[in-house]
């Protein structure tokens, strides 16, 4: 009787989870300046913990972790807001069919 595999190695897998998804990043542009963040499902747990406390917080510090400090002060000088960011992910979500529960493994962790 044949087993299936049990070892995975994590870069295969994360590799082959953005290729089913299409990448491991969304970009906005404004101005034709494109800015990004990482997909939901790869995203580091601090963000993700972040994204659960956002409904009771609010957005902008999960936000600001998702984009890191200097892309996060560029953008907002470019003139986007936290809510873009959020119609983003909110865009992709509708797109897909998927829940931000979902979760595929992090590139970061």
């Amino acid at each position: 009787m044949s087993h299936g595999k049990t070892t995975f190695d994590l870069a295969e897998l994360r590799q082959r989870a953005a290729q089913r998804k299409g990448g491991d990043k969304l970009t906005i542009t404004i101005d034709g300046k494109p800015y990004t963040i990482p997909m939901p499902g790869f995203w580091p747990d601090e963000v993700k913990e972040l994204a659960r406390k956002s409904r009771e917080d609010g957005d902008l510090p999960f936000v600001r972790e998702l984009m890191g400090p200097k892309q996060w002060e560029a953008f907002t000088k470019a003139g986007g807001r936290s809510d873009d960011i959020m119609l983003l992910v909110n865009e992709y979500k509708d797109s897909q069919g998927a829940d931000l529960g979902e979760s595929s493994p992090s590139p970061t962790s």
